[in-house]
């Protein structure tokens, strides 16, 4: 992928000749603030900074200032000894030097000013980065499947690594898991290094990351070995296995580059080998063509449709132009008025088609776009009412179950902590009618109901603890316990997508479970 206009200049400009700095020297990034000099200055010495108004220092700023920015605002990283600025696409924008960075990616040089939403701006300074010393460093990563069949391992050896269906790694899934592969998106997330630790970021996917059950927000997470990394559910899960090398320090190495020592021997025939690692350039730069969860058939559309512009075409006219001369055999000339007739036709059709492809995906962005707003219970109604115009949409009822949850959940909570289990219930059951027929919900709805039910129970008869005080309760205590060991794989499939979306419903879990521990310290008693 390449990007486009004043991002493709620059960034081949300043890869020509990356800031006129000898090879071994590290940039160390300040931003001097300059709309707010109350502010202390921003230092940065790792190759990925994060901006947003949950991120380090910002989450510090006064609210009217932070809240300027959004949760995945820009980056700043280096690559190639050079410094980047790329937009995530903030709802308030990003400028350098008063010029906008939208799909392009700027390179910033001492003196830049650059601005983060309307009411930040910061003078750039770059500064020779004193050596750290360092003991170790990461030689691979092995990413062992945990998640469906026929999953080969990943062993990775150089980073950033893009996580994306449209790369080999994933696509080759698609034949025998096609639906499995949409769960991702084309830019997934992606493992990087920071202060020589291996880091894992969602990319604003459609279906989410998830370490060990906890879906990621827009905060990129340490790695540790043996976590357990799933990317859009439960197909494509992983446990991380680090491997770790001596390192000698050299003062002529740079900090900014990547690791490229080799990768631990492996099964040949049934492992992946990511010897080449992609670029913060290529993750960053946001491709104006496919969406995000395009189908397998329109990227293939679109990328053999850029392969065949000729050299020089511009944008989609150009393409558009280029199909016109091929259709007319590109030998003999075309009268100017042909041509556009021709050309007004082509484009009356694009504009149809354009109109055709935001219909179809309308709902899924709308839902999408009020659940970044918190918006919950709006997008569970407009998540109701795709579903049922459109039941097999797997997608709708992922952010269905998502905009339910994070909508009903809070309620429920405080219904069961204060011991309305009928409240309880009926929240519940108005989730149940509003989401519809909606498979995805179902068995999450079905697991509040059981907590629900089991909490119920417990306060009846006086607290877990509580001696059997008859036959019949003794009995309802062992049922209980029986359906909870037997389901166990259920209630925990429930419970990591649950509190992927509503954290807080973990204390809510953990209280039942401490209620079913206590209750099998009475079982069997007479």
């Amino acid at each position: 992928m390449q990007c486009d206009g004043e991002g493709a200049a620059m960034a081949a400009e300043v890869m020509a000749a990356p800031m006129r700095r000898a090879p071994g020297a590290a940039s160390m990034i300040v931003l001097e603030p300059v709309s707010h000099p109350e502010l202390a200055p921003i230092r940065i010495d790792d190759t990925l900074f994060a901006i947003g108004r949950n991120e380090a220092p910002f989450d510090t700023y006064p609210a009217e200032l932070a809240g300027d920015l959004s949760r995945r605002h820009a980056r700043i990283f280096c690559e190639h000894g050079a410094v980047y600025l790329a937009d995530l696409g903030s709802k308030n924008g990003t400028t350098v030097n008063g010029a906008a960075v939208r799909q392009s990616i700027m390179a910033l040089r001492s003196g830049d000013l650059v601005g983060f939403g309307k009411r930040l701006s910061y003078r750039v300074e770059l500064e020779r980065a004193a050596q750290q010393p360092a003991r170790a460093r990461l030689a691979s990563l092995t990413l062992q499947p945990e998640g469906g069949e026929g999953l080969q391992p990943i062993v990775v050896s150089q980073f950033p690594f893009l996580v994306s269906k449209a790369d080999e790694t994933f696509a080759r899934y698609r034949d025998a898991s096609a639906t499995q592969v949409n769960y991702l998106s084309r830019r997934h997330a992606h493992l990087f290094l920071k202060g020589g630790a291996l880091y894992v970021e969602d990319l604003g996917s459609t279906n989410g990351t998830f370490v060990n059950g906890a879906r990621l927000d827009e905060h990129a997470r340490a790695l540790q070995d043996g976590d357990v990394l799933a990317f859009g559910g439960r197909h494509f899960v992983y446990r991380v296995a680090l491997q770790w090398e001596p390192l000698e320090v050299d003062p002529t190495v740079t900090r900014i580059g990547v690791v490229t020592a080799a990768a631990p021997l492996a099964d040949a025939d049934r492992t992946t080998f990511v010897g080449a690692a992609d670029s913060f350039l290529e993750i960053f730069c946001i491709d104006p063509g496919p969406g995000q969860d395009e189908t397998p058939e329109a990227a293939a559309a679109s990328d053999a449709a850029q392969e065949s512009a000729p050299a020089g075409a511009g944008g989609k006219f150009g393409l558009m132009a280029a199909g016109l001369y091929k259709a007319f055999g590109g030998k003999r000339q075309i009268e100017a008025r042909q041509l556009r007739t021709w050309g007004l036709a082509a484009v009356g059709l694009l504009v149809v088609l354009v109109w055709a492809l935001r219909s179809l995906g309308g709902p899924e962005r709308e839902i999408e776009g009020l659940l970044a707003e918190g918006a919950y219970a709006q997008a569970a109604t407009v998540a109701g009412a795709a579903l049922a115009r459109d039941p097999g949409n797997e997608r709708l009822a992922s952010l269905g179950a998502e905009a339910q949850l994070k909508a009903g959940l809070p309620a429920w909570m405080n219904a069961l902590k204060a011991g309305r289990y009928r409240d309880a219930s009926a929240k519940v059951e108005a989730m149940r009618r509003q989401g519809g027929n909606n498979p995805e919900l179902a068995p999450l709805l079905a697991e509040l109901d059981w907590i629900a039910g089991l909490k119920a129970f417990v306060a009846a008869r006086g607290g877990a603890q509580a001696a059997v005080r008859d036959p019949a309760d003794g009995a309802t205590v062992e049922r209980v316990l029986k359906q909870w060991e037997e389901q166990n794989e259920a209630h925990q499939r429930a419970f990591a997508t649950i509190s992927a979306h509503v954290p807080a419903y973990r204390d809510a879990y953990a209280d039942a479970l401490s209620d079913l521990r206590k209750l099998s310290l009475v079982r069997g008693q007479p």
